[in-house]
């Protein structure tokens, strides 16, 4: 049923190079390097480089938990191109741990910390959490690119037609958080996840295409221009998405939001998102009540993607031949997914089932 549906969707060959020829084990960072480049081409804009080096400073520290975790709030700074440097804050929270020992860490691009944040059991995991609230570092609205981050980059709020709108920034910044914190010696450089929901889920798994160092990118309800597929999705289309949100994107963008008709006539669809990450982990979770972000779309992407991890040998999306069912989880590949009952949100539940996933 899964082959049947993928073939309906007519999808963008993902392994063939931009020159028509095949993708090998040996010539597959070129190919993912051609994937992200046709990405952010079109839709999320180019991300600059970055060759600086960032500090954070410790502005104060404090034990949480119950004593068995210590909470620092950091200033983070790095340089940009026009002489000035940037700075956001962030928060690096660690269990109680051996001298010695190494721990997983989680950096969460977050909206806000709020009800649903299980941060006390995450530690108790024995997780380390990196953290920042995305407006920090760019305003999630129209303000012509005058603040935070983006005049740091952007000169007098005019953009080049491929240059990154706000998810790359956002993106961005996740890196330089990890900058910030990854030489630390309680983190376990094998076990470095990238997480956040909705818009936010989008940048997870843009900045760990981007970034390898992230081991593992978690995409929470990501749907469209995220990790669900644009060909044949039902719920919220590129034209929407771009009207509405064209600050997320790069001006490109609209060329392929014009009508529901272009947006699914582009050279890439999001499973080559989702293919980017290989050969690291990749997980996503969808839940049954958010048909806007279409988790169906989610789960055909992932299918569609895990011939990349398995040209490199790795075992690829473990999933059944048939679309999910609430309560299913496939975890024994590579990439990852499950489907909950309920709405659109980042729940303890999902935080849960994605701790495990990194810890394993």
């Amino acid at each position: 049923m899964i082959t049947e549906l993928l073939e309906q969707r007519n999808l963008p060959e993902l392994l063939l190079h931009n020159d028509g020829t095949p993708v090998t084990a040996e010539t597959w960072e070129r190919r993912r390097l051609e994937l992200i480049d046709v990405l952010a081409e079109h839709q999320y804009g180019h991300m600059p480089a970055f060759t600086g080096s960032v500090t954070s400073q410790i502005v104060s520290e404090k034990s949480v938990a119950a004593g068995n975790a210590a909470r620092y709030d950091l200033i983070v700074t790095f340089p940009t191109p026009f002489g000035e440097r940037f700075t956001f804050p962030a928060c690096l929270t660690v269990p109680v741990h051996a001298e010695g020992e190494t721990l997983p860490l989680m950096v969460y691009i977050a909206f806000r910390y709020d009800e649903f944040y299980p941060l006390e059991e995450i530690l108790g995991k024995g997780i380390a959490v990196a953290s920042f609230l995305y407006q920090d570092v760019a305003a999630d609205r129209e303000d012509n690119y005058q603040e935070g981050i983006a005049p740091h980059y952007i000169k007098d709020g005019v953009r080049e037609p491929n240059q990154w709108g706000k998810i790359g920034m956002w993106a961005f910044a996740a890196s330089r958080l990890l900058d910030a914190v990854i030489d630390r010696p309680f983190v376990d450089r094998t076990r470095i996840g990238v997480i956040g929901h909705s818009r936010l889920g989008k940048t997870a798994a843009w900045a760990a295409a981007n970034d390898t160092r992230f081991t593992h990118a978690f995409s929470n309800n990501s749907g469209c221009s995220g990790i669900a597929l644009t060909r044949g999705k039902v719920g919220e289309k590129f034209p929407r998405i771009a009207s509405v949100f064209p600050y997320w994107f790069c001006e490109n963008m609209q060329t392929i939001s014009v009508s529901v008709e272009a947006s699914e006539s582009t050279p890439f669809d999001q499973h080559f998102l989702a293919a980017a990450i290989a050969p690291r982990k990749l997980y996503a979770g969808s839940a049954l009540r958010d048909s806007w972000a279409d988790g169906y779309s989610e789960y055909l992407s992932l299918a569609a993607a895990s011939p990349a991890w398995e040209l490199l040998g790795c075992k690829g999306f473990l999933a059944k031949p048939y679309l999910p069912q609430p309560g299913d989880q496939y975890t024994d590949g590579s990439v990852a997914y499950h489907l909950r009952e309920g709405i659109h949100y980042l729940s303890r539940e999902d935080w849960m089932k994605y701790i495990e996933f990194l810890k394993k």
